[in-house]
């Protein structure tokens, strides 16, 4: 028998159903075993053989593989075929399940073999499909692997997690997907292998589409019959979720964490702020005392001697200043909690409140500042609460002296049609015109606010670390911190709103409020005027202007000049000029009376402090003592003028009182310069501080504050010991 006749004799007794398809897939040969399962070949020959399942899936199934049977050449399976049969005595089409192999022959003609299923395997392979179902579309990824890291099965969720095909996933190395946590994998291994079942283990997975997902790993082995590795199962979890709450929530504990060091921090500065001027009330009080003690408080016309009224003036000023300071705090709080001003409104002469609001400003300035007013022609009236519009002015004006080196500041009055506007200026170092929280400077906005801003987390954080930085006894600022803010809420209960623009050498803070023409009053001429010509208006002689000024910071006339005139402001000594010393010889009775140096040779002292109050202090106190002193505001300037008195021994000093807190140069590094690299070793260099706790490394005192002039005597008379007369 030739092999022909032999393959036809097994197709024809053949157990199983077998058709040749033609390149249209449609029947052109069945066997026997064919016809008595699926159908007569007359039936089935003009129908493609996917056209002939009972469902939508089956024919897609048989039609797919059909197609790579025919381009790849391969032998294709498909499982579980709904078919149509039509082989039943009276040829009614009835459902049928069969499995097909799919073979491609000569001549472009592919064998089909199919194997009907028994209701028994029917019913097995539901059970077997609902399982498969179960694993591949759990809510967790889970995958198998070899004892060598192959991936040998991963479920549909785990493709879906990581955005792979099964060809592209299954079958790898595991590590080709965790490039960056081979140390781990290793580990996780060597755990598995011995046995322990590993939970939560933390590992890093590279999706398709360069992603790097974090997820959960919980696993323990499947082993051989005889004891061997088989392979792993491995659930996993995505781990994003569990990580970002994470991350919010160390997020949020490092924001309280930051939240309450800014508070004490704002509350330590506060209480610095407020114990300053405390230390000067206890010096001024301490004058006043001896005066009394003296019996010299009043003169012999019973007035109170000037120096001992002095002492009252600036006792009572520091009282007011922490007073201040107090209610702002108070109502600060306040207004962050929701509260309202109460206006007490009536009609005030707002000419004379600018002209009183430029003159406390100037005694604020340093040395070269100058406070002018422009009224512009218009009515001076204004009906508005006088203590609210004041306590605005006062605090705008007290940074602008604070910000302004150099240069003018200014208060401009223009009247609009239904409203005054009033515009302080200044020719300082100004603020940064995109701050969009300038009037809240110490509150920092919530998480979900810097995001909607769009502000980069960069940005955010040199926010903070300059609001850090602000906050800090050493960052020279002078203020506690949220006057802008109580400006801001005073001006809109007053009816207007407080607004700004700065640049370098040009920052304007300004506000409009609502006035009616009938509440104007008379109208007034322009005119320009300064803050000592103010002064002069009011009747004081040129004398008494210049005692007035005398040791502010500021540089005043000697000559007062008409009111409507602009002039230029001369230099004259003071206290604190940023050159030189004060030299002015003490009246020979105060040195008498200080009694406690030799004649013709009294200490000549460095006295450091950033405190304009503490250095006004000082200079009184030892202008009384017959000292002559120097003056400098920070570590860098104290640094400069030691460095000049080693160079010049005319110039050297007998000691340095050095306060420790201070901007641009600490006490400490100040201290250290003048040890290590100035070689100041003989120098006797006292701390003067208001801290419990400070480092005593270099200094060779400590000396707590309040300094009063009795401790300041002692202090001098302890290390200046070889220039003191024997009593």
């Amino acid at each position: 028998m030739d092999r022909a006749a032999m393959l036809e004799v097994a197709f024809s007794a053949s157990a199983m159903a077998v058709a040749l398809l033609d390149v249209s897939n449609r029947p052109i040969m069945v066997n026997p075993t064919f016809e008595q399962q699926l159908g007569p070949l007359f039936k089935l020959q003009h129908m493609a053989l996917n056209d002939a399942t009972a469902d939508d899936k089956a024919n897609a199934d048989i039609a797919q593989a059909l197609k790579r049977a025919r381009e790849n050449g391969t032998t294709e399976r498909v499982r579980d075929s709904n078919m149509l049969t039509v082989a039943g005595p009276a040829g009614f089409p009835l459902p049928r399940h069969f499995d097909w192999s799919l073979r491609l022959g000569k001549d472009g003609i592919v064998v089909a073999s199919a194997s009907a299923v028994s209701e028994a395997d029917e019913q097995q392979r539901e059970r077997d499909a609902e399982l498969l179902d179960f694993f591949q579309n759990a809510p967790i990824a889970m995958h198998w692997l070899s004892g060598t890291g192959e991936i040998m099965w991963a479920n549909n969720t785990e493709l879906r997690v990581l955005g792979y095909t099964a060809e592209e996933y299954i079958g790898q190395p595991v590590m080709k997907f965790c490039p960056d946590e081979e140390e781990l994998v290793l580990e996780i291994f060597k755990q598995l292998g011995s046995g322990n079942t590993i939970k939560d283990v933390p590992v890093r997975f590279r999706a398709k589409d360069g992603r790097i997902v974090p997820l959960l790993i919980d696993s323990n082995v499947n082993y051989t019959k005889a004891g061997d590795f088989n392979h792993t199962r491995c659930f996993i979890r995505d781990d994003t979720g569990r990580r970002i709450r994470e991350a919010r929530k160390d997020a949020r504990l490092s924001e309280a964490v930051r939240t309450h060091k800014l508070f004490d921090a704002f509350v330590s500065r506060t209480l610095h702020l407020i114990r300053t001027p405390c230390h000067i009330l206890a010096q001024d009080l301490e004058d006043a005392q001896e005066s009394l003690a003296r019996g010299d408080a009043l003169t012999p016309q019973g007035e109170i001697e000037p120096s001992c009224a002095k002492s009252m003036d600036n006792a009572r000023r520091m009282v007011d200043r922490i007073n201040q300071m107090t209610v702002d705090f108070f109502e600060a709080r306040k207004v962050e909690e929701g509260a309202e001003f109460l206006m007490s409104m009536a009609e005030h002469d707002l000419v004379m409140i600018c002209k009183d609001a430029v003159v406390e400003a100037q005694d604020l300035c340093k040395p070269g500042v100058h406070v002018s007013l422009e009224f512009e022609e218009g009515g001076h009236l204004l009906r508005t609460d006088e203590a609210a519009l004041r306590r605005v002015l006062h605090h705008l004006l007290r940074n602008a002296a604070h910000a302004t080196s150099a240069g003018s500041i200014k208060v401009h009055v223009s009247h609009l049609a239904q409203a005054v506007q009033v515009r302080v200026s200044d020719t300082g170092c100004g603020l940064d015109p995109n701050d969009k929280y300038t009037f809240a400077r110490y509150r920092q906005p919530p998480p979900s606010e810097l995001e909607a801003s769009g502000m980069s987390e960069d940005v955010v954080q040199r926010s903070r670390v300059k609001l850090e930085a602000d906050l800090s006894l050493s960052s020279g600022n002078e203020g506690i911190g949220i006057g802008l803010s109580l400006c801001y809420a005073l001006v809109a209960a007053l009816g207007g709103e407080l607004r700004y623009e700065s640049r370098p050498r040009d920052t304007s803070f300004w506000f409009s409020l609502p006035r009616a023409e009938s509440e104007a009053g008379p109208s007034q001429p322009a005119f320009t005027i300064e803050a000592f010509q103010v002064l002069a208006s009011k009747g004081e002689a040129e004398a008494d202007i210049v005692t007035r000024h005398r040791n502010k910071h500021s540089r005043l006339s000697m000559e007062a000049p008409s009111i409507a005139a602009t002039s230029t402001v001369p230099t004259l000594p003071t206290s604190e000029s940023d050159s030189g010393s004060w030299n002015e010889a003490a009246h020979p009775s105060k040195v008498a009376r200080a009694g406690i140096f030799e004649s013709g040779r009294a200490p000549h002292v460095l006295a450091v402090d950033d405190s304009p109050l503490c250095r006004k202090a000082l200079s009184t106190m030892l202008t009384k003592l017959g000292c002559t002193f120097d003056l400098a505001e920070d570590g860098v300037e104290a640094v400069e003028k030691l460095r000049a008195g080693m160079e010049d021994t005319r110039m050297s000093y007998d000691i340095v009182l050095m306060d420790i807190r201070m901007p641009n140069m600490d006490g400490h590094q100040a201290t250290r310069i003048a040890r290590d690299e100035l070689h100041c070793t003989q120098v006797p260099i006292v701390a003067v501080s208001a801290e419990a706790v400070v480092d005593t490394t270099g200094f060779t005192a400590i000396q707590p504050k309040p300094i009063t002039a009795k401790v300041l005597k002692h202090v001098l008379r302890v290390h200046c010991s070889s220039l003191i007369a024997n009593d």
